[in-house]
């Protein structure tokens, strides 16, 4: 019978701490130390053929690469942004002549000389 009382009381203290609000947090968000800034994409386009355009004019012999998300794009002759801003057009010299590439500006990664 002891045990049963006790059960029951258990039972009782459990079932009015459930009914409680509980004030934890379900989910958290480490603090990382890193933001988020949002760039325009016309303005990040513009951003991509003004540093083109500067390293061409620094360098113009120098072969010019671009890194994307997918890979890399050698020798880039000229790169310039859509009306939307939101692809660049980047011309290449290949085997076969000028090649042209339409690449969207989020998969641009880095604009350098190449090595």
């Amino acid at each position: 019978m002891k045990i049963i009382a006790c059960l029951c009381a258990a039972c009782a203290l459990c079932a009015q701490d459930m009914a409680k609000p509980s004030h934890d947090a379900i989910a958290s968000i480490p603090n990382t130390g890193k933001s988020v800034i949002l760039i325009e994409p016309k303005a990040r386009a513009a951003d991509f053929a003004q540093a083109f355009d500067m390293l061409r004019k620094d360098r113009p012999t120098q072969k010019i690469i671009i890194r994307t998300a997918a890979g890399e794009l050698n020798n880039v002759t000229d790169v310039s942004a859509s009306t939307g801003g939101t692809l660049l057009m980047i011309k290449m010299l290949s085997s076969q002549g000028v090649r042209i590439t339409i690449v969207p500006i989020e998969q641009v990664m880095e604009i350098g000389y190449s090595p």
